[in-house]
C-alpha cells in the first residue's frame, strides 16, 4: 500500500495508538462471546446462538493480523476499523429493530442485550471485509495514477534525451557517406550506445514504479555484499555492518544499492568510503564525497537531475522508484563525513 503523507493527521493518530483498535475490538466480542458460552456450560442453544458470532470476532482479529503482517498504512487499517465499526452499529441497530418488534408482539427474548451483541459482530466481520475490499481498491487507483504519471515522465525522458544522440548519429552517419572517413561510424556507435543506455535506464524507472511481488526477508548485508561486486569500483572502498533483514524482493533491491554505489563513486573521489547499515526504522547508504547541498537534496530524486553533462538523471530516480514500490521513504541528508547520506525508512 502507498504510504502517506507526513501531515496526514489521521495516520499520525493511527501511529500513537499502542494497540490495533479493530484487533481490540474483535477481541472484547470474542471474549464476551465465550465468556457467555463458559457460563451455559456450552449448552446446544449457546453454541447454535454463539458460533458464527465467535468466527466472525475472530476472523475480524485474524484479518488485522493479516493488514499489519502485509505492512497495511496505519491510516487505512483505521479505515477497515471504521468499517468494522459501522458495520456493528448498523447490524444492532437491525437487531434492535427486530427485538422491538418482538417485544410489540408480547414474545420479546430472552437475552436481547446478547442478542443486540451478536448480531452487531456479525456486523463488525461484514464490516471488515468490506473495509478491505475498500482499502484494495484505493491501493489499485493509486498505483494506476502512479503508473500513468510515469508512463508520461517516460515518454517525455525519451523524447527528450534521446533526440541530441540520435542527432548526432545522423550527422555523423551522413558525414561518412560524404567522406568515407570510418571515424565518422565510430561516432555513430557511441551516440547508439548512449541512446541503448538511455532507453535501459529510462525502462527501469518504469517497471520500478509498480508494486513488488513475492517479497522475502533478506539479510540487508547480503543485499549490500551481492550489489558491490556488480559494480566497477574502481579504488572505492565499501562495508556493510548490521544484523537488520529487509521484505524486498531481492533483485530490486540489488538495483536500488548498485545505482546508490554509483552515483557515489561517479560523484566521489576515487577512493570514496561507501557504508551500509541499519537506521531507526531502516537503513541508511551513505559515502564520504562531496556531498548533496541542502538546497538540491528534495531535487536530486528527481527523474532528469543531473550535475553531469554525460548523465541521464534517472540513476537516483530509480532508487525512489524501487523505494516506492516497497513503501520506502526516502531521506537525503549530510554523513558523517560530510557526503551523502540516503536514509530509506517504513512510511506511515
Amino acid at each position: 500500500m502507498q504510504r502517506v503523507a507526513n501531515d496526514d493527521w489521521v495516520a499520525e493518530i493511527g501511529e500513537q495508538l499502542p494497540v490495533s483498535p479493530l484487533s481490540v475490538l474483535g477481541l472484547f466480542l470474542a471474549a464476551i462471546i465465550g465468556t457467555r458460552l463458559a457460563l451455559e456450560r456450552v449448552s446446544t442453544r449457546a453454541l447454535l446462538e454463539s458460533v458464527f458470532p465467535l468466527l466472525a470476532a475472530t476472523a475480524v482479529v485474524l484479518a488485522d493480523r493479516w493488514l499489519i503482517a502485509r505492512d497495511v498504512s496505519a491510516r487505512d487499517r483505521l479505515t477497515v476499523f471504521g468499517y468494522g465499526l459501522g458495520g456493528f452499529l448498523a447490524a444492532a441497530l437491525v437487531t434492535s429493530l427486530h427485538l422491538f418488534v418482538l417485544y410489540l408482539e408480547g414474545t420479546g427474548a430472552l437475552a436481547p442485550l446478547y442478542l443486540l451483541l451478536m448480531g452487531g459482530t456479525v456486523g463488525v466481520g461484514a464490516g471488515t471485509v468490506a473495509g478491505i475490499y475498500e482499502i484494495q481498491q484505493r491501493a489499485a487507483v493509486r498505483e494506476a495514477e502512479r503508473q500513468s504519471d510515469r508512463l508520461e515522465q517516460f515518454a517525455s525522458i525519451v523524447s527528450h534525451d534521446l533526440r541530441n544522440p540520435l542527432s548526432v548519429a545522423q550527422g555523423r552517419l551522413r558525414a561518412a557517406v560524404t567522406t568515407g572517413e570510418a571515424e565518422h561510424l565510430q561516432e555513430v556507435d557511441a551516440a547508439l550506445t548512449r541512446m541503448d543506455e538511455l532507453i535501459e535506464e529510462t525502462l527501469s524507472v518504469a517497471r520500478s514504479g509498480s508494486q513488488v511481488e513475492d517479497p522475502h526477508e533478506v539479510p540487508l548485508v547480503e543485499l549490500a555484499n551481492e550489489a558491490w561486486t556488480a559494480v566497477e569500483t574502481g579504488g572505492a572502498t565499501y562495508d556493510a555492518v548490521g544484523d537488520r533483514t529487509l521484505r524486498v524482493d531481492p533483485a530490486r533491491a540489488r538495483q536500488l544499492f548498485e545505482n546508490l554505489y554509483r552515483n557515489a563513486i561517479e560523484h566521489g573521489r576515487e577512493d570514496v568510503h561507501v557504508r551500509v547499515g541499519p537506521c531507526d526504522g531502516g537503513f541508511f547508504v551513505s559515502d564520504d564525497g562531496p556531498g548533496i547541498p541542502e538546497d538540491e537534496r528534495d531535487e536530486v530524486l528527481e527523474q532528469g537531475y543531473s550535475t553531469s553533462e554525460e548523465g541521464s538523471g534517472l540513476g537516483l530516480a530509480i532508487v525512489q522508484a524501487i523505494a516506492d514500490a516497497h513503501g520506502w521513504q526516502v531521506t537525503v541528508t549530510e554523513s558523517e563525513g560530510g557526503g551523502a547520506r540516503f536514509e530509506f525508512t517504513r512510511g506511515g
